[in-house]
C-alpha cells in the first residue's frame, strides 16, 4: 500500500477510505442497520443488494444480525478488497459477497433482490435518475428500497458546499428532504412503477469536533502498519481534514431512514395521516 505524499493529498474521500480501510458506517451507524432490519422485515430468507457498499459494514452486519444473503457493490476496487477481508474476519463469506461494478449498469437480473440498500450513495452519482432506474429494475415487486439520504435542514455557506463537493469528487447541491422524496418517486413513475413510502424517520447530527482526533488516531493505528512516519503523518492530516470538513457540513444537515415498497399497482393516495405523539 505504498503511497507518496502527492497521491494522498490528491485523493478524494471515496479513494481515501479504501486506503485507510475505515469501516465507514451509514448515517446513524449500527442503530440504522437494526432499525432497517426490523422495519423492512429482513430475515434469513431475504436477499439484499447494497449499492455503494464501501468497506462492507452494512452488508456484513446486516447478515450477522438477520442471517440474510447479501451482495455488496462498489466502484472502488480497494474498498471491495477490504470488504472481502472484513467478511472473512467475521466468518460469513458463504452469505456475503462483494463485487466491483458500476451502479449505472448492474450485473443482475430484473427483480433479483428482496431489498435494495442505497443509503446516501445517490448523492455521489451524477446520473441520478439512471442509477435509480437500475435500483428499481433489480428489486422484485413487493420488495423494499432502503434510502438513507443526507440533506440540508438549514442554510449552509457556499464555501462549505464547494469544499465538500471537491472532497468527495462529486457535485453537492443544497438538497432538502423533499428533493430526495420527489426524485425517487418521480423516477419510479417515469418507469411505470409505483414506489410507496411506508416508513420514515428523521434525525439530526451531533457535533463530534472533540472526538475527531482520537477517532482518526485509532483508525490509523489499527489499519496503517507498514508506512513510514512521514506517510502516516500525511494520512493523519488528510483524514483529519476530511472528518473536520464533514463534521462542519453535517451541522447544517439531517438524514432520514426512508423505506419504499415497489408496488405491483398504483394505489390511491392516503388522506387522513398521523404522526407520533412525543409528549402527552
Amino acid at each position: 500500500m505504498k503511497k507518496n505524499k502527492q497521491n494522498i493529498n490528491d485523493m478524494d474521500y471515496s479513494s481515501f477510505v479504501g486506503l485507510i480501510k475505515e469501516r465507514n458506517r451509514p448515517s446513524g451507524g449500527i442503530k440504522t442497520v437494526h432499525d432497517v432490519a426490523i422495519n423492512a422485515l429482513i430475515d434469513k430468507n431475504k436477499k439484499i443488494l447494497e449499492i455503494g457498499s464501501n468497506t462492507g459494514f452494512t452488508s456484513v452486519n446486516m447478515s450477522l444480525l438477520t442471517g440474510c444473503k447479501s451482495v455488496g457493490v462498489d466502484i472502488n476496487q480497494n474498498s471491495v478488497t477490504e470488504s472481502i477481508r472484513y467478511a472473512k474476519e467475521n466468518n460469513i463469506t458463504k452469505s456475503v459477497k462483494f463485487i466491483c461494478a458500476d451502479t449505472r449498469k448492474l450485473p443482475f437480473k430484473d427483480g433479483e433482490f428482496d431489498i435494495i440498500w442505497v443509503s446516501n450513495v445517490t448523492s455521489f452519482i451524477a446520473e441520478k435518475e439512471s442509477a435509480i432506474q437500475e435500483y428499481i429494475r433489480v428489486l422484485r415487486p413487493g420488495g423494499t428500497l432502503v434510502v438513507v439520504p443526507i440533506y440540508y435542514i438549514k442554510p449552509v455557506p457556499d464555501t462549505i458546499i464547494n469544499e465538500v463537493s471537491k472532497a468527495i469528487g462529486s457535485l453537492v447541491e443544497k438538497w432538502d428532504k423533499g428533493y430526495w422524496l420527489k426524485l425517487f418517486i418521480d423516477t419510479s413513475n417515469k418507469q411505470g412503477v409505483n414506489l410507496e413510502l411506508y416508513y420514515e424517520k428523521d434525525f439530526k447530527y451531533l457535533d463530534r469536533t472533540n472526538i475527531i482526533p482520537k477517532y482518526v488516531s485509532d483508525i490509523i493505528d489499527k489499519n496503517i502498519k507498514d508506512e513510514s512516519i512521514e506517510i502516516k503523518a500525511q494520512i493523519n492530516k488528510r483524514f483529519q481534514y476530511f472528518m473536520n470538513l464533514f463534521n462542519e457540513n453535517l451541522q447544517y444537515c439531517g438524514f432520514s431512514i426512508l423505506l419504499f415498497q415497489k408496488r405491483h399497482c398504483v394505489e390511491e393516495s392516503e388522506l387522513f395521516l398521523s404522526r407520533p405523539v412525543e409528549n402527552i
